[in-house]
C-alpha cells in the first residue's frame, strides 16, 4: 500500500487557523484574522457555499454564534448560501429549527435534504426532465423508478421522528409524500429497503394502516440480514455514520448501510446513498435554485467521508471543519487543542485517498 501524502499545515499560533491545501504537497495559507478568519479568503474565492448543519452552523442542539456571524456576512455579500443536510427529515422544517437558533431564512437561498432526494427519486416518473435521472444510473433499474408499479419496502425509520421524514406516525398504505411506496411488513416480501432512521420500522395492520413500531438493535439487524440474503436493493435517506449531538456522537443510518454490506454481503452496488457524498444531492440543489455549472461553488462540513469526499465526487471545491465528528481525533481527547496534522493526514488518506485532501481546514466555521 502507498504511504500518505506528507501534509504541511500553517502555523497554528490560535485555534482560528484556516489552512489551504492543494494536493499530494499542499501549499499552507494562514489567515491572519482573530475573528472571522475565514472571511476574507472566502469572499475572495467563492460565489455559492453548500453548507451542512450539524458540526458546522450547530452542535445539534445550540448554534456556533460566530458561523452564524459568518453566515450573515457571507449574505451581505450577495453570496448564495445553500444548506445541504444529510438529514433524512424533509427540508420544509429545517429553517424553523435555524431561525430558532439565531440563524435568518433569508440569508439563505434554501436547503436540500436527503429526505428531499428520497422523494424526489420516488416521485419521479420516466419522461420526467430532471438531472437526478442520470446521477445514480443504477438506481434507476434496481428499483424500477419511473414506473407506476407499487414498490414495497421494508423502510426503518425513527421512533420519535417518523413523523418528520414525510412518513406520518399513522396514514393509510398510500404513504403521501411518496405514493408510489407500500410498506412491506419483512423482508421477504419487500422489493426494496428504504432506511430513514435506525430505531424503528413501519409496519401496516390488517386494515392498511401504517405505524411506526420501535425497533432494538437485535430486531433491525435481523431485518438487514434477511433482506441481504436476498439481495434486496437499498435506498438510503441519511448516509451519515453518525451525527454530533452537543457532546456525543449519535449513529445515524449510513453505519446500518454499511453494517449491509460489511456484516451481512449484500453487495455494494445495490446500495445507494441519496446524499452526501453521491453527486446526486449536490445534483438536485443545483438543479431546484439554478446554480450554473461554472458558479464558483465550495462545500462545507465536518465529516470527511460524506462532505468532503461528496464535494470531491461532485468537482468542487470542500472546506473541512476538523472541529466536529472528528474533533477528538484531530484536537485532542477534549477537543480544544491544536490541529494534529499527522492525524488529519491519516484521516484524509483513509477516507479520500492516496493526495487527496480538503481545499481548506479550519476548526470552525467562522
Amino acid at each position: 500500500m502507498a504511504s500518505p501524502p506528507r501534509l504541511t499545515v500553517g502555523a497554528a499560533r490560535t485555534n482560528r487557523v484556516a489552512t489551504r491545501t492543494r494536493g499530494p504537497a499542499p501549499r499552507a495559507l494562514t489567515c491572519a484574522c482573530a475573528q472571522g478568519t475565514l472571511l476574507p479568503l472566502l469572499e475572495q474565492e467563492y460565489d455559492c457555499f453548500f453548507l451542512d448543519q450539524f458540526g458546522v452552523l450547530h452542535d445539534g442542539k445550540d448554534p456556533y454564534p460566530l458561523a452564524r456571524d459568518l453566515c450573515r456576512k457571507l449574505a451581505a455579500q450577495n453570496k448564495r448560501l445553500v444548506v445541504l443536510s444529510n438529514s433524512s427529515r424533509l427540508s420544509t422544517s429545517t429553517f424553523d429549527r435555524l431561525e430558532s437558533m439565531g440563524y435568518d431564512r433569508n440569508w439563505f437561498a434554501g436547503c436540500v435534504t436527503s429526505g428531499d432526494v428520497a422523494r424526489a427519486v420516488l416521485t419521479t416518473r420516466e419522461g420526467d426532465d430532471t438531472a437526478i435521472l442520470r446521477a445514480d444510473g443504477r438506481m434507476w433499474s434496481d428499483v424500477q423508478l419511473g414506473s407506476d408499479e407499487p414498490l414495497r419496502c421494508l423502510h426503518l425509520t425513527w421512533s420519535q421522528r417518523g413523523a418528520k421524514d414525510g412518513f406520518k406516525t399513522k396514514q393509510t398504505i398510500d404513504l403521501g409524500e411518496t405514493p408510489r411506496v407500500e410498506v412491506a411488513n419483512d423482508p421477504e416480501s419487500a422489493d426494496a429497503v428504504l432506511i430513514h432512521g435506525t430505531e424503528a420500522v413501519t409496519r401496516t395492520d390488517e386494515s392498511g394502516v401504517a405505524e411506526v413500531h420501535p425497533a432494538g438493535e437485535g430486531e433491525v439487524e435481523d431485518l438487514l440480514r434477511r433482506a441481504a440474503a436476498r439481495n434486496l436493493p437499498m435506498l438510503v435517506a441519511n448516509p451519515d455514520l453518525v451525527t454530533v449531538s452537543g457532546e456525543e456522537l449519535v449513529a445515524m443510518p449510513g453505519s446500518l448501510a454499511r453494517k449491509y454490506v460489511e456484516d451481512f454481503g449484500a453487495p455494494r452496488e445495490r446500495v445507494h446513498l441519496l446524499g452526501k457524498p453521491s453527486p446526486i444531492i449536490y445534483t438536485l440543489a443545483c438543479e431546484k435554485f439554478g446554480i450554473p455549472k461554472g458558479e464558483r461553488m465550495v462545500a462545507v462540513g465536518d465529516s470527511l467521508e460524506h462532505d468532503i469526499k461528496g464535494a470531491r465526487q461532485f468537482g468542487i471545491d470542500s472546506v473541512f471543519i476538523s472541529a466536529g465528528i472528528h474533533g477528538r481525533q484531530l484536537h485532542g481527547p477534549d477537543g480544544l487543542g491544536d490541529l494534529d496534522a499527522e492525524a488529519l493526514r491519516s484521516l484524509c488518506f483513509e477516507a479520500l485517498g492516496e493526495g487527496s485532501m480538503p481545499t481548506i481546514v479550519s476548526k470552525h466555521f467562522e
